[in-house]
């Protein structure tokens, strides 16, 4: 009998060093997360860029999660890409989470590597189907058509550039009959009759898709069409849960070239808002009616650099707008690339379209010297117009994307 106990225990024994091996948990850092402006925030996502020995650099097949240090809430992380280095014994990788968090609130994680199947990731609202350009990706607010359609020259390209926006709370396609709603950046060298635009790309020479269930993001590099002197990036970031994505972009000169028009941030539409609006560097918000803004504007154009603006539709009261989240001028050599009458635009296109654009160089030839780069981030999101403060929705993500989280990363 007493065997048999015995027996029973180095089994016990051995089944509990098994499952400490095979659940084993690799502390990688530490995470620091500080709201500093006093806004508090249901849902952020925090992204990081880490390195180390290939010791701590997870696989797509090994689970990740943060865990806060004074509740212990575990919160799994997507891997977003990772990368190692064989000669060096050294890698990097990138991940994402969500956290929510208070006003002044301080948050303090560790970053674990485990094997538990427990802590897989959760399912979300994000959605990708189709396969390399030809893509649509769905959260609970939109469906964004990345795919090319054979119904125009213009949309008949395999660019991976956004062709419509489907808004899900009205059943509101936002399109343009000619053209993808997203047309920025667009240029034009001397030499050129007509201006080119990103759209304009076959199937970009750097492409990538990082697929989770927090984050969808498309990577794309490539000459400019048309323009060899121009080194295009363009990266789109779709989120779980939230009414916006992200497009950043950055133009790069790789020699000298004379430009006639250089504009970003454009989006053109056909005729399915009735009102433009935006915040101004002041502050002050200001709403124009179509039929009525062109003197208003002509006067007092809206800067470049101005926080967000939108079009909406006064009676059904869905609206579309741009956060304007980074935007950099400087060159290779930390001085500002060149401008012409830089400022953002509200203008008419056929058949009773609008569009906006952020105009960089506006219909003068200017040299643009080797090393000069256009940089910029944008959150385009759609909402709702209401009665008493008919732009809360858009003013209360601009407040908080203008104002990230402080994040410091302890290795």
């Amino acid at each position: 009998m007493l065997k048999n106990k015995f027996f029973i225990i180095i089994i016990v024994m051995l089944h509990s060093i098994y499952m400490l091996l095979w659940t084993q948990e690799t502390r990688i850092a530490e995470i620091q997360i500080i709201e500093m402006t006093g806004l508090k925030r249901s849902l952020d996502y925090i992204e990081l860029f880490l390195q180390g020995n290939q010791g701590i650099i997870p696989d797509f097949n090994i689970s990740l999660y943060v865990e806060d240090i004074w509740t212990s809430e575990k919160i799994p992380c997507q891997l977003i890409s990772r990368e190692v280095f064989p000669e060096s014994a050294w890698g990097t990788f990138r991940i994402i989470f969500p956290v929510s968090i208070s006003s002044y609130e301080m948050k303090h994680f560790y970053l674990i590597k485990t094997n538990a199947s427990s802590l897989s990731l959760p399912s979300t609202d994000l959605k990708l189907t189709g396969n390399d350009l030809e893509l649509l990706i769905d959260n609970l607010y939109y469906q964004a058509n990345l795919t090319k359609s054979d119904k125009s020259e213009a949309k008949n390209h395999s660019s991976g550039q956004l062709r419509e926006l489907l808004f899900k709370d009205y059943n509101q396609l936002f399109f343009r009959t000619e053209n993808r709603i997203h047309w920025g950046p667009n240029f034009r060298r001397k030499g050129l009759k007509y201006y080119e635009t990103i759209a304009g790309w076959e199937y970009p020479n750097n492409y990538k898709i990082q697929n989770g269930v927090y984050m969808i993001r498309t990577l794309r590099q490539d000459k400019a069409p048309e323009h060899p002197q121009i080194y295009l990036s363009a990266v789109y970031s779709f989120f779980a849960d939230l009414p916006f994505f992200t497009f950043f972009s950055e133009m790069q000169f790789t020699e000298d070239t004379w430009i006639e028009l250089l504009r970003n941030d454009e989006m053109t539409m056909d005729s399915i808002f009735t009102h433009v609006a935006y915040q101004g560097l002041d502050g002050q918000v200001t709403s124009l009616p179509f039929n009525s803004h062109h003197e208003h504007l002509e006067k007092n154009p809206i800067e470049n650099d101005a926080p967000w603006l939108c079009f909406y539709h006064d009676e059904k009261k869905y609206a579309y707008g741009s956060i304007r989240i980074e935007y950099d001028n400087i060159n290779t050599q930390g001085s500002e690339s060149p401008t012409f009458h830089p400022h953002t635009m509200i203008s008419d296109g056929a058949a009773g379209g609008k569009y906006w654009n952020r105009r960089l160089i506006s219909e003068r030839m200017t040299l643009v010297p080797e090393g000069s780069r256009y940089r910029e981030m944008n959150a385009y999101i759609v909402f709702t117009i209401h009665n008493t403060d008919p732009f809360s929705e858009i003013k209360y993500w601009a407040e908080r994307l203008l104002n990230p989280l402080k994040i410091k990363i302890i290795q």
